[in-house]
């Protein structure tokens, strides 16, 4: 593929949160598009799920680099100071699957988790913006290699501002360590344009639009680039 355009993320972010298209996440739960809202075009939608992508590679190592004391049902809560994810999630660990017994997170074959009905993660985007992610992920874990592979059913919901876009993710691999997933794929559903994500384990992940790559999104420094 050649890229023939660079887009920057936090430029067109901040362009954005001047448009109005992008502020401060909502604190509510019924957030629903207005009439009056400014349509999204898919470009649009590539950033959020970019910003998403980018997001997903920080919490959701947890699943396995997670330690706490000796206790079934655990709370991780981000830095304050240094992260750009900040909130709380929360974890249940099980052994024998979904139906098995509780288990310590370091022995556990299955693993949820998920935000509080009120408590959404943000993430830092932008100059001063964020947006806010709830979501409920399921696993299975493999102690051996220290691996969580995200299970149907795992999903959520993405604020920016007045807009409201959802997520589901499949297949989606986490290995202790690496950093990035390892594969699977992010779909992304945002003022009616449904975007792709694929991981292949390295720092770029690749957004799709009709089933055709368009951007790639670069998971340390949220760069979007389009491709042709």
């Amino acid at each position: 593929m050649k890229i023939n355009k660079t887009i920057y993320l936090l430029t067109a972010l901040t362009l954005m949160l001047g448009a109005g298209l992008w502020l401060t996440g909502c604190e509510s739960d019924t957030v629903a598009p207005h009439d009056n809202l400014p349509e999204l075009t898919p470009e649009d939608v590539a950033y959020q799920a970019g910003a998403l992508a980018t997001a997903s590679g920080r919490f959701l190592p947890q699943l396995v680099e997670f330690s706490g004391t000796d206790k079934t049902e655990y709370t991780y809560t981000f830095p304050a100071q240094g992260s750009d994810v900040t909130g709380t999630v929360h974890f249940d660990f099980r052994l024998g699957g979904a139906d098995g017994s509780s288990a310590d997170f370091d022995a556990a074959d299955w693993g949820h988790m998920y935000t509080g009905i009120d408590s959404p993660l943000s993430f830092a985007v932008g100059a001063g913006g964020n947006v806010e992610l709830k979501f409920s992920i399921l696993a299975d874990i493999v102690q051996a290699t220290q691996t969580a592979t995200l299970l149907e059913g795992s999903a959520g919901t993405f604020v920016g501002g007045d807009y409201l876009a959802v997520f589901s993710f499949d297949g989606v691999v986490i290995t202790a360590g690496e950093g990035y997933p390892s594969a699977g794929i992010i779909t992304f559903i945002s003022s009616g344009h449904v975007l792709v994500v694929t991981f292949d384990g390295d720092e770029t992940a690749t957004i799709s639009l009709d089933d055709v790559p368009t951007w790639i999104v670069n998971l340390n420094s949220g760069v979007l680039v389009e491709v042709s």
